[in-house]
């Protein structure tokens, strides 16, 4: 592949495994920069979540699933639920039952104490500690210790602005819920964790991770036909789509969205992205 290419790194399930980056992706991170290519998370996380040695290894962000981005240390875009329907999204959640839920935003993760407790309970649990005693030499990111660090306990989440809703344990579909606030919010899959069946996440209908892309595009002056997306999940699934070269995980949600793609890459446990940069002739 010839010129100078964008390539565009969904996070958990890619990049990272468990909120930690293997030492072979973030040494594939670093071949494919020095080689003149520029590399981009491309996350339904809110900037507030991304570790930050994470971001410091790459030319920029997008997060919240094309709602929020970054390109070194300019804000492109920071878009989030306008005020009265911030308002009806959590009212109609709060009426649903008392299940955790929390709002992202760049600044902060923000939850009520439910949704504290079943952080600390279970996510704490299901996600690796990439704290010193645990963290292997040359990884990047914190493991659970990133999506602790971030939460906010309020009381009150009437006045909370944010770009995304994440919702675990939900006594009705997170479909419903989305159809009972109205068109301007659609729901998607949560990939992460155990309680996929119950768990669900809500954002701006007129928004995907594809948007973000283009965005970050123009800013660098990049055509889209050499930009490279990977993705394993369903929110990821517009971006591969509307990318030059599409790289779903193999066996994920995401490669049995896509038809035929040209290139998969195996998961972040098995370091697939080194293998699939020399595959695309990248490094």
């Amino acid at each position: 592949m010839s010129g100078q290419h964008a390539l565009f790194l969904d996070f958990d399930g890619t990049l990272a495994d468990h909120g930690i980056v293997p030492k072979a992706h973030v040494d594939a991170l670093k071949r494919v920069r020095e080689a003149g290519h520029l590399a981009f998370l491309c996350t339904g996380r809110p900037h507030s979540l991304i570790p930050r040695d994470v971001e410091m290894a790459l030319d920029g962000v997008i997060g919240s699933a094309g709602a929020y981005v970054k390109v070194g240390e300019s804000i492109l875009e920071d878009s989030r639920f306008p005020a009265h329907l911030a308002r009806r999204t959590v009212d109609t959640l709060l009426a649903a039952g008392d299940f955790p839920f929390v709002l992202e935003a760049p600044e902060a993760t923000v939850g009520n104490a439910t949704a504290e407790q079943y952080i600390r309970e279970r996510l704490a649990t299901s996600f690796r500690t990439g704290t010193a005693s645990h963290k292997e030499t040359g990884t990047l990111g914190q493991g659970s210790a990133d999506l602790l660090g971030a939460f906010e306990c309020h009381s009150d989440l009437s006045q909370v602005s944010f770009a995304k809703v994440v919702a675990w344990r939900c006594p009705v579909s997170i479909t419903e819920i989305a159809r009972s606030i109205g068109p301007e919010v659609r729901d998607m899959p949560y990939s992460i964790g155990e309680d996929q069946d119950t768990s669900g996440e809500l954002q701006l209908s007129a928004i995907d991770k594809i948007d973000g892309v283009k965005r970050v595009l123009e800013h660098v002056g990049i055509p889209l036909e050499r930009a490279v997306g990977f993705g394993d999940g369903m929110n990821d699934v517009g971006m591969l789509r509307g990318v030059g070269v599409s790289v779903p995980v193999e066996g994920s949600d995401a490669s049995r969205a896509i038809s035929g793609p040209a290139f998969v890459m195996r998961g972040p446990r098995e370091g697939g992205l080194a293998d699939v940069l020399e595959k695309l002739g990248l490094v």
